[in-house]
């Protein structure tokens, strides 16, 4: 067990192996190797054993579950949420997830309804860039992955409310709805 204290620079390590180069400030892991390769980092919080065992420079991430590599090794500002056996279960702010993305604040810190033209909020569930659910007013005229959805918050009748991308590019199809 590490604990290191210095007035000027503090990082907390509870367990083994964990950043011998370290020169970043204000860290905390807890577990065998978390943030192990950390180097100039700062503010990260790691709990679980091998948690961040990958990250380097990155700063501002929470990563909590065993096993899990982690953010990118420059990534900041991610946070991660793993089982025990290294599966992210929740990630936000990494472009790198292989699992369920919310890349958009939803009822924890609502977004504004953004016109339909512009790149708008969205949930996405993979890593093909730009497939998911979006939302906004107007009809879409944006970017997305084919299948990818949009619902109008100002669609006003049965061939109006949602849209599908059927291009992979800025082409969105109506669906009709029953009334």
């Amino acid at each position: 067990m590490t604990n290191v204290f210095n007035p000027i620079i503090t990082n907390i390590r509870v367990g083994t192996q964990e950043a011998p180069n370290e020169s970043g400030s204000y860290n905390i892991g807890i577990g065998f190797g978390s943030l192990a390769a950390l180097t100039t980092g700062s503010y990260n919080t790691n709990l679980g054993s091998l948690a961040s065992n990958s990250l380097t420079t990155g700063s501002y991430n929470t990563v909590i579950g065993a096993q899990v590599s982690g953010p990118s090794a420059s990534a900041s500002n991610v946070v991660i949420l793993a089982d025990g056996a290294g599966q992210s279960r929740f990630d936000y702010g990494s472009t790198t997830a292989a699992y369920a993305t919310i890349t958009a604040p939803l009822a924890v810190n609502p977004v504004a309804i953004a016109a339909g033209s512009s790149a708008t909020p969205a949930v996405t569930f993979s890593t093909t860039a730009g497939f998911g659910i979006f939302f906004g007013s107007g009809a879409p005229s944006f970017t997305a992955a084919q299948g990818s959805l949009y619902i109008r918050s100002d669609g006003n009748s049965t061939s109006t409310r949602l849209y599908v991308n059927t291009s992979g590019s800025t082409t969105w199809t109506n669906v009709t709805t029953a009334a």
